[in-house]
């Protein structure tokens, strides 16, 4: 995230106004509230500093300028400090080139931003500025005398706000007195000094207290910031001269100076041919610079109609392909349909021949549920036959012994030729059934 910078304009005013204010209101608050809430309510010289509200006023304006003056005393040891950190490299014993101020003006520029502030850093880069700006070293002196008055002057300004404390301090002191002279004569009457001269004294006192207590704080504080000021003005006039010595000694004969006080006229050829050099070069960068873009606008051109040409390709290849997969896609789908007819045709053979066999076995089993019943009918035929023995059995041993013998031996050939008549009816059906199996396997 960038932080935008204050302006100059908003920086000088909270420097020279605002924080003196700001100051001034802090040391104010601090005094009285030792003052109120210290071990010196007792004092008997207290009286000056809270007898009227006019003393208040006073001591913070006084504390405003002391403010101010601490400020411009932080800013002075802050030069002095700085003087012997902020300098150039020293002289070549050629001197140097015209061109190599802005490489200076980039070094200077280069250092921390602590020392950007500083009066020798401000002066060393508005002369190297100059130099640039002009391409000559030839008023390098009369610029150096020029920045010098302006510092001087911008010294002589910074004072504005401690000499208005200091003229208006006293303005306030003789307020206060006219106030106190005030407060004394209303208070006083011809009955009160008639009837009352203790009581009408005390307050007449009063008021005259009042009158010469805010006069004399204000006097003293008056001279106490003038006398403060006097002395920042000496030690500032004395840092000045040091900045202007020391910003001449490196800077002048730094430079190569071109022409003389007798023949000016070769710096201006100089600028000439320089000025004459320089167009010939942009010129030539100009020109270089236009075969550079005709350049590229050929190849620009060489590349849009060999991606034209590419996009042709790329379109022609790409229908071409198109155009076969359809092809194959659609020879797919038909082997595909015929594949799955086939399989259908497949599937329907399958499944009439599953339903041949299906009916076939039905009808075997049909079959065989009558041969079953067939010999169902042979076993209970062979039930009858052996009861018919056990009834012959016992009827032979009902006749044995009887004279019937002869009839009985009729009726047991009539039962047997039955019996043959049967077992030969049960023999034919059977081979009957086996004749069909052998049809049906067939």
């Amino acid at each position: 995230m960038t932080v935008k910078k204050s302006s100059p304009f908003s920086r000088n005013l909270s420097n020279k106004l605002v924080w003196p204010m700001i100051l001034g209101a802090a040391f104010t608050t601090v005094l009285y509230s030792v003052i109120h809430l210290g071990p010196f309510q007792g004092w008997s010289m207290l009286r000056y500093l809270i007898g009227h509200p006019v003393e208040y006023v006073e001591v913070a304006m006084f504390m405003v300028g002391v403010g101010a003056l601490l400020l411009k005393g932080g800013q002075i040891l802050s030069d002095f400090r700085g003087a012997d950190q902020v300098s150039l490299p020293e002289i070549p014993p050629g001197r140097m080139p015209i061109s190599e101020a802005p490489n200076l003006l980039a070094d200077l520029r280069e250092m921390p931003a602590r020392f950007h502030n500083l009066l020798i850093h401000r002066r060393l880069s508005s002369v190297l500025e100059h130099v640039e700006a002009a391409e000559t070293a030839s008023g390098l002196q009369e610029e150096l005398k020029y920045l010098s008055d302006i510092d001087a002057e911008r010294a002589e300004h910074d004072y504005s706000l401690v000499r208005i404390v200091i003229w208006a301090t006293p303005m306030l002191g003789f307020l206060g007195t006219v106030i106190g002279i005030t407060l004394a004569l209303g208070n006083l009457s011809p009955e009160a000094l008639v009837n009352e001269p203790k009581v009408a004294m005390e307050s007449l006192l009063q008021g005259l207290s009042v009158a010469f207590d805010t006069t004399a704080l204000a006097l003293t504080l008056s001279i106490v910031l003038m006398f403060g000021q006097f002395l920042l003005a000496r030690v500032e006039a004395e840092q000045l001269t040091m900045i202007d010595q020391a910003a001449s000694d490196q800077l002048l004969g730094r430079f190569q100076v071109d022409g003389s006080q007798t023949d000016p006229n070769v710096a201006a050829i100089r600028r000439m041919s320089e000025k004459t050099i320089s167009t010939t070069q942009d010129l030539v960068l100009r020109q270089t610079e236009l075969w550079r873009e005709t350049v590229s606008v050929a190849h620009q051109h060489w590349q849009r109609v060999m991606g034209s040409s590419q996009e042709q390709i790329e379109t022609g290849i790409r229908e071409a392909l198109t155009q076969s997969l359809k092809t194959h896609a659609e020879h797919l789908a038909a082997a595909e349909q015929q594949t799955i007819e086939s399989r259908q045709q497949e599937w329907q053979a399958f499944t009439d021949t599953l339903q041949t066999l299906t009916e076939a076995m039905r009808e075997q089993q049909d079959k065989l549920s009558e041969q079953g019943e067939v010999m169902l009918r042979v076993v209970e035929a062979t039930g009858e036959v052996t009861n018919l023995e056990e009834s012959l059995n016992r009827n032979l041993k009902a006749l044995s012994g009887s004279h019937h013998f002869e009839e009985t031996v009729s009726n047991l050939a009539a039962t047997i030729h039955l019996l043959n008549s049967r077992m030969g009816s049960a023999h034919e059906s059977r081979s009957l059934g086996r004749k069909d199996e052998k049809g049906h396997a067939a």
